[in-house]
């Protein structure tokens, strides 16, 4: 055999043994490592999307959240954004009408196998909630209960009028799906039939020019959250 065979020869057996090496180093990685490069890639694609809004400067009208378990997918997310925007407006004037709709996902299941880590780092992300930008959240009352003696929600039956005593989970937190709003519109029509929704009180702030920010903020959801608690079937 030419040399210049054998030599190509030993080269793939390299390349070979090599890629082998590799394939067994990335198996036991992924095997001991799985979830937490899950959860990491997770927060590195929501970072990401979070400074793109920023260059992108979109101004939101609104802010809201939902935390639970239902799968959402992107033409029920399209009915959801069409239908939040029947019963909002354009808050900020700017002539747009956009409404940041995001999902945080949390597992019912306790006996489900990412339950613990899925569950563990929305938790943890919520302890932050006070200072996120959303203020109407629509969340599963595991995720509620955990916070609802925090004082971070509203209570509802101080800020609006006329909500049948039925659609009450407690003092701070509605029934969403009882709401003649998700009984009427596709897309929020299909969050779970104990998704809660509440509203988030007004962060401090020790600079004025934050504090004003923060209270229209505040009273543009609270007007959206009248929008949906008064809207009656045709």
């Amino acid at each position: 055999m030419p040399s210049e065979m054998i030599g190509m020869a030993e080269v793939r057996e390299r390349k070979l043994l090599s890629m082998s090496k590799f394939l067994k180093w990335l198996d036991n990685y992924w095997y001991h490592y799985k979830w937490p490069t899950i959860i990491v890639s997770f927060f590195v694609i929501i970072g990401t999307i979070s400074v793109v809004q920023l260059f992108n400067r979109v101004s939101y009208d609104a802010y809201i959240m939902y935390v639970g378990d239902e799968t959402i997918p992107d033409t029920q997310y399209q009915d959801i954004m069409d239908s939040l925007k029947k019963v909002s407006k354009d808050y900020n004037g700017d002539k747009e009408h956009n409404i940041n709709f995001s999902k945080m996902a949390f597992i019912s299941d306790e006996n489900h196998e990412m339950a613990s880590t899925v569950n563990a780092s929305t938790v943890q992300y919520l302890s932050n909630m006070v200072v996120q930008p959303y203020y109407i959240y629509l969340m599963s009352p595991e995720v509620y209960d955990t916070y609802k003696d925090s004082g971070i929600f509203v209570p509802i039956s101080e800020v609006v009028t006329d909500v049948p005593e039925d659609w009450y989970y407690d003092d701070t937190a509605i029934y969403f799906d009882k709401t003649d709003y998700a009984n009427s519109f596709a897309g929020v029509n299909d969050l779970g039939e104990d998704t809660l929704l509440v509203l988030k009180i007004i962060p401090y702030s020790a600079s004025k020019s934050a504090q004003k920010a923060e209270r229209t903020a505040y009273e543009n959801h609270l007007d959206l959250l009248k929008n949906i608690l008064s809207y009656r079937k045709k």
